[in-house]
């Protein structure tokens, strides 16, 4: 097959870490997060099995994965979303004969299956849908579809009354609407209590992680609190990127819910702090009993509205549906991997 055989698999190992993040910075469906120092600040809890895939020593694409058994390896439940990160300028028959590779040599490396957790679309500034035919061509089975709410800010709906409403008494009330540069007062005095109180359950990230991940990423991390009477009523954590604005975190106690601080907050946050990007999203509203419906409707009601958010299985042993397409004329096909 024309260029495939100087296409190269191999796994990423410690020393790569200026490859894989200059890549990152230059790929067309990437974000900070598939960032070796956010990658490895929970590498402690997930056994790094990611690849790196190069044509003639070029890096072409990059996989972020982690073993979850010997047979198995997933992209990637450390992080909000995954898949296989193609460079700018890559066309939709390279992408074929990467995935190609890619799936070849992890058959031949005993692992049977990929649990595949796609790219957010509306993350992309160019287009980046090659990956979502070449699974279709390989028969990826969807396992999982959930969604997250996003407000597309070059075309927003408007808020619905009971938010206007209260982002004026709001307003009356001398709400103060404040980005900090520590965490601890929101982590401490309003998240993880909310979410003992409601779900018996903590943060992804302890707030000593979320400092470090800050100070590696000070532009992308950034932390907005409400103030009533110059006490932290309400806070949201954010993570920013060059087309998203992601609300990672997001939380009020009693009085910052009915004095509409939490509502002025997003309010802000939406019309001027970040009015310049073209999307807002509020995040999944699925938790462990399944969607909430409360919460989707709060979210709803600032004019969030659906992009799915898909999870698949791949059989890495479907490679060979990949070569009709890619029309191999009897050559033979070189499959490189470097453990």
């Amino acid at each position: 097959m024309q260029g495939l055989e100087a296409i190269t698999v191999r796994k990423y190992k410690k020393g790569d870490k200026e490859i894989w993040d200059d890549f990152i910075d230059h790929s067309k469906n990437s974000t900070f997060l598939f960032k070796r120092d956010f990658m490895d600040y929970h590498k402690d809890r997930f056994n790094d099995c990611s690849l790196i895939v190069f044509e003639n020593d070029v890096t072409v694409a990059a996989f972020p994965a982690h073993r979850v058994d010997e047979y198995t390896i997933a992209s990637h439940f450390g992080l909000s979303y995954g898949g296989i990160i193609l460079r700018k300028t890559e066309t939709l028959y390279k992408t074929l004969q990467i995935v190609y590779k890619i799936l070849y040599v992890l058959k031949e490396n005993h692992i049977n299956k990929i649990i595949y957790k796609s790219f957010h679309k509306f993350y992309n500034s160019i287009g980046a849908e090659e990956i979502t035919y070449a699974k279709f061509l390989v028969k990826a089975k969807l396992t999982v579809r959930q969604f997250s709410s996003v407000i597309n800010l070059n075309d927003k709906l408007e808020m619905n009354r009971t938010r206007l409403r209260l982002v004026r008494r709001a307003k009356k009330l001398g709400v103060v609407i404040k980005e900090v540069d520590t965490f601890h007062e929101y982590w401490n005095q309003i998240l993880m209590p909310n979410l003992k109180d409601k779900y018996n359950a903590k943060p992804a990230h302890t707030v000593e992680e979320i400092i470090r991940l800050h100070k590696s990423f000070p532009s992308n991390i950034r932390q907005f609190n409400a103030y009533l009477n110059n006490t932290i009523v309400a806070g949201a954590t954010i993570f920013e990127t060059t087309n998203v604005v992601r609300v990672q975190y997001n939380s009020a106690n009693d009085e910052g819910r009915q004095s509409g601080a939490s509502d002025l907050l997003y309010f802000e946050l939406i019309e001027n702090n970040f009015k310049h990007k073209n999307y807002f999203d509020f995040g999944s509203s699925f938790d462990c009993n399944g969607l909430n419906l409360g919460l989707l409707k709060w979210k709803e009601s600032f004019g969030a509205r659906a992009f799915s958010i898909d999870t698949f299985e791949i059989e890495t042993k479907n490679y060979h549906l990949l070569e009709k397409d890619l029309i191999f004329n009897n050559q033979k096909v070189v499959l490189n991997y470097h453990h």
